[in-house]
């Protein structure tokens, strides 16, 4: 399977004979430096020494100045003619699983562009409907691990993550990484500490003092919406 940053490479290049050449290519973009040719030339960094690769705000630039949709990038677009105007929506599926249970996992990578991703695109009426009517960037996808938010969310049902909400003072459901671990919980404001709830009454709620909250607790996203996938017979 290729990388995320072999797609994003091999797409760069399908932009460049799109778009001819290039400095064409770099005026719809209104980029005035030569990162995109080091990119797609792999040049080696003088410094550090490694290949220079695309990383996600480049990416997610490049995606919203051509109305690409987001997660065009790091899609293999390899047997696909250019899409002149994309009704698609693109969203990155983490292989990441967020526990719902009582112990995290800690399998959220810190570069996440070396993650196992994959890529699906839902129809934009779809999105606007289930997801944001107004904002398409910022979303990805996780699996739910656990039954500790149950009725809500079930062991296996696919999250929908707004990567943008990350503001613990609005209460809601949110994924964080609490110690290394990943978890999806109830937040709520309590005095002098955040509690973190489960669904699920059969499960006790803990608190993190405020003091804590910052050092101990990453909030990844708030959980937006979820898809639940049920097997039939």
């Amino acid at each position: 399977m290729r990388s995320v940053k072999d797609l994003r490479r091999e797409n760069l290049q399908f932009l460049v004979e799109k778009y001819g050449t290039m400095k064409k290519l770099n005026e719809a973009l209104d980029r005035n430096d030569n990162s995109l040719t080091q990119i797609l030339n792999q040049s080696v960094h003088s410094v550090y020494g490694y290949k220079r690769t695309m990383g996600d705000k480049i990416a997610r630039n490049i995606e919203e100045k051509l109305n690409l949709g987001y997660g065009w990038m790091d899609a293999d677009h390899s047997h696909d003619a250019f899409p002149e105007e994309t009704d698609m929506i693109y969203l990155r599926k983490l292989d990441v699983r967020a526990c719902c249970g009582s112990a995290g996992y800690s399998n959220l990578e810190e570069d996440e562009s070396e993650a196992n991703i994959e890529i699906f695109g839902v129809n934009q009426q779809w999105f606007q409907e289930n997801v944001n009517a107004i904002r398409t960037q910022g979303y990805d996808v996780i699996t739910a691990r656990g039954d500790s938010m149950e009725p809500t969310f079930k062991n296996g049902d696919m999250l929908i993550v707004d990567r943008h909400d990350i503001d613990a003072k609005r209460e809601g459901i949110f994924c964080c990484l609490i110690d290394g671990d990943l978890y999806i919980k109830r937040l709520q404001k309590v005095p002098g500490a955040i509690r973190f709830v489960s669904d699920n009454k059969f499960y006790e709620s803990f608190d993190i003092s405020k003091e804590d909250f910052d050092v101990k607790v990453r909030i990844v996203g708030r959980i937006v919406s979820s898809m639940n996938l049920k097997r039939y017979e």
